[in-house]
């Protein structure tokens, strides 16, 4: 782990996120909290996160002056390079931080932030499928058995080392990195929300979509889920 990063292992917890929150906030440093499961995973827009054994529960905690708004489109790019880097492995991005696998969902994302004074504590929390009973349909597997422990604890140790190091990234082209992945570039996706169908053209600097609609205008995203045809 990187210099003065506390962490912390669960085999079980509620939410490795809560845990983060509190720790970091306490002891005013980099923290990151690991669960073999947890009982009441987030999602985002409040969806329940199931987290079974042979699922990592991951969340990487700090605190920052300013919030970085593309922070959640960055981590699921941090993820997809850190799993091909230890487990050579090639994830698939969608918008705007699911990883995809053999066209199923093996992990996600959440970010949640409060604020401390002058300064913010942010905990990102990452749910990665290594090898589970799928409970819905949509869900995958990296296929990283339990009897893998070195594979999961190299995959903590870069996501943490890249995860301390996030703001660097922020010049260093992430961008058409980011798109490099995405499984839905150019494709058409329909915004859940507003029941309207869009073609994804791509991000901007802060991991907004690029929207065209019909009129071929292009509009920039950031508040909706997105469907996208042909994936779960």
């Amino acid at each position: 782990m990187p210099e003065k990063l506390k962490y912390l292992h669960f085999e079980s917890v509620d939410s490795t996120n809560d845990i983060c929150m509190h720790e970091c906030k306490k002891n005013r440093c980099p923290t990151v909290v690991t669960a073999d499961s947890q009982k009441k995973g987030r999602g985002r827009n409040q969806k329940k996160w199931s987290s079974p054994d042979g699922n990592l529960s991951y969340s990487f905690g700090f605190i920052s002056k300013n919030i970085d708004p593309s922070i959640s489109v960055k981590t699921g790019l941090i993820v997809a390079r850190a799993i091909k880097k230890v487990l050579d492995i090639e994830i698939l991005l969608k918008w705007p931080n699911d990883l995809i696998f053999n066209n199923k969902k093996i992990g996600g994302v959440l970010v949640e932030s409060e604020n401390i004074h002058s300064s913010f504590c942010t905990v990102i929390g990452v749910g990665i499928n290594f090898n589970v009973v799928p409970e819905e349909s949509h869900w995958g597997n990296i296929n990283i058995g339990v009897n893998q422990q070195q594979k999961r604890k190299n995959l903590v140790q870069e996501m943490s080392n890249n995860l301390n190091e996030l703001c660097e990234i922020r010049n260093i082209g992430w961008q058409k990195d980011w798109l490099a992945r995405c499984v839905h570039l150019n494709k058409e996706v329909t915004l859940l929300d507003e029941e309207k169908s869009f073609i994804f053209l791509g991000i901007d600097d802060e991991g907004k979509m690029l929207l065209k609609d019909r009129s071929n205008s292009t509009k920039h995203y950031s508040d909706s889920s997105i469907s996208v045809k042909g994936l779960y």
